[in-house]
């Protein structure tokens, strides 16, 4: 009898050993893109940094893509989920088979600078504007602003540079006429010494209502695993507000992915209050976002399809409730 009391003990240590061993074993892998090391994708790094993914039993590979890159290879299987949630809606619209689940921010996160002599919209009739993608936020919010000032969508030509340099270069030697440029772009203008020689013609995030950045996944993967989806929206809902209370914690998950320290503080101030601490946007967002699409789409008002077969934001909605019932706080650092 004496003896019991041991083995049981080193039996149910090798069980929970084998249990541990098991959920370590058994975490789902999932492929999911961001564009930069900035705020609208920190909820994503937060998530796998702080360890919220993987307290929901996930491990997650980031590949640095664009809206353009990455939607064609979500809806090829290439990604499992997709952070350009704004260019999903375009490809949902014209048939694909996705649903935006997230949404980071409704408010886009660009400026337009141009040459000193175009000092109105109307000026770049014709002119090439400097982008990251073809397709993605950055063309979208420029089609946004021209519509807005009742001017076609093919007003001006869309020329892809990609992230980083390029486009602060293309406009400081006058290559391009036009560049749109967020906040790391904007640091990189500045410090070039040559802003006093552009001139802004618009701030985005003031001017234009649009669904910016948030995460898509395929009808095929919200029917076939919503476990897997609803987790996922658990480690992201986490990782929004975390990113939101920590300026300390979101800065060091942007500079781990390449941003320097001064950018990456200057983006979180400018851009924190901008992000969804719900993970969603509100029902008039989504009508006015789609019959705008519509129209930048041609596609004809009596056949945009109804929000609920855009966005569908139950499971972040569930993620929501489920953590406020558990009192649940982010384990943050330095506010």
């Amino acid at each position: 009898m004496p003896r019991v009391a041991p083995v049981a003990g080193i039996m149910l240590s090798a069980v929970l050993a084998l249990v541990a061993c098991r959920q370590a074993i058994a975490l789902d892998k999932i492929t999911i893109n961001y564009v930069e090391p900035a705020p609208y994708y920190s909820p994503l790094f937060i998530a796998i940094d702080q360890g919220y993914f993987a307290e929901e039993g996930i491990e997650a590979e980031t590949i640095q893509a664009g809206g353009g890159v990455a939607t064609p290879a979500l809806l090829a299987g290439d990604l499992s989920f997709s952070t350009s949630g704004s260019v999903a809606i375009s490809a949902i619209m014209k048939g694909a088979k996705l649903k935006v689940l997230f949404i980071t921010s409704d408010r886009p996160a660009f400026e337009i600078w141009a040459q000193k002599a175009i000092t109105k919209v109307e000026d770049l009739k014709g002119l090439q504007v400097g982008i990251i993608t073809r397709g993605d936020t950055s063309e979208i919010a420029m089609r946004y602003y021209l519509n807005q000032h009742g001017l076609p969508a093919d007003y001006v030509a869309y020329t892809p540079l990609g992230t980083g340099t390029a486009r602060v270069a293309g406009i400081t030697s006058a290559t391009f006429p036009a560049a749109l440029l967020g906040t790391s772009e904007m640091a990189q203008l500045k410090a070039s010494g040559k802003i006093d020689s552009l001139h802004q013609l618009a701030d985005l995030s003031k001017e234009v209502r649009m669904v910016f950045s948030g995460l898509a996944a395929s009808d095929a993967m919200i029917k076939s695993k919503p476990d897997l989806v609803r987790r996922v929206l658990r480690g992201l809902l986490k990782g929004m507000r975390h990113t939101k209370a920590s300026r300390a914690d979101a800065m060091a998950a942007m500079i781990k992915r390449g941003a320097d320290a001064p950018t990456a503080g200057a983006q979180w101030d400018d851009t924190n209050a901008l992000l969804s601490e719900s993970g969603r946007t509100t029902a008039a967002v989504e009508t006015a976002e789609l019959k705008l699409r519509a129209d930048l789409l041609g596609i004809p008002r009596d056949q945009i399809p109804p929000d609920a077969a855009v966005f569908d934001f139950s499971f972040v909605d569930q993620a929501g409730a489920a953590l406020k019932a558990e009192n649940w706080k982010p384990k943050t650092g330095k506010p």
